[in-house]
């Protein structure tokens, strides 16, 4: 708890010295200061902290940011196609896709990853339903985010992390100290 009280502070004073743009005594105290503060007054929210990925998740991770940047790449070359050779030509066209990613966060992020690979942008998301709304240049643009390799990976991510967490979830509860039926049972002779 105290770490990543800990954490938190050095993050928030991280993120004060890189917006102050100077570095020296007078902000790094201000920066302290205001740091503690803020990690004193959301105390509750460290509870809420995300955990250390582990070393699958920064490969899933690592996975998409290389996808991305691939998909970065083409676009860029596609949308430069497109302007000076207009070929395919340039027809905006607004998409409604509903991709299967149900977390909250998973949702941000493509809608990150949409936004910033050239020649697409979101334009809103539906938080009940998980529609997006997408702008794009061309129709082949608009086409191929129906089929993108981006929405599958963090499918991917999703569900490992809700594997993590269940599998978290089950340990605790089966090996709590109240239950220690519950961890005779699980071994048990029958093989439950």
């Amino acid at each position: 708890m105290r770490r990543q009280r800990l954490i938190l502070v050095i993050l928030l004073l991280g993120f004060w010295l890189v917006v102050s743009e100077t570095v020296d005594f007078q902000h790094a105290v201000v920066g302290v200061i205001l740091a503690g503060l803020t990690a004193w007054f959301w105390q509750d929210l460290v509870d809420r902290m995300p955990t250390w990925p582990s070393w699958q998740e920064v490969l899933l991770i690592g996975h998409l940011l290389i996808t991305l940047v691939k998909y970065i790449f083409e676009s860029n070359l596609a949308v430069a196609k497109t302007l000076l050779l207009d070929s395919p030509p340039v027809g905006p066209v607004f998409v409604v896709i509903r991709p299967p990613i149900e977390s909250n966060w998973g949702r941000v992020l493509l809608s990150n990853c949409i936004t910033i690979t050239p020649g697409t942008v979101v334009i809103d998301i539906d938080p009940k339903t998980g529609q997006f709304i997408v702008h794009a240049l061309t129709a082949e643009a608009a086409a191929g985010l129906f089929d993108w390799q981006i929405i599958h990976e963090i499918s991917n991510l999703e569900s490992w992390k809700q594997r993590r967490a269940h599998h978290g979830m089950a340990f605790s509860r089966s090996h709590d100290s109240d239950t220690l039926c519950a961890v005779a049972g699980d071994f048990g002779p029958h093989g439950d």
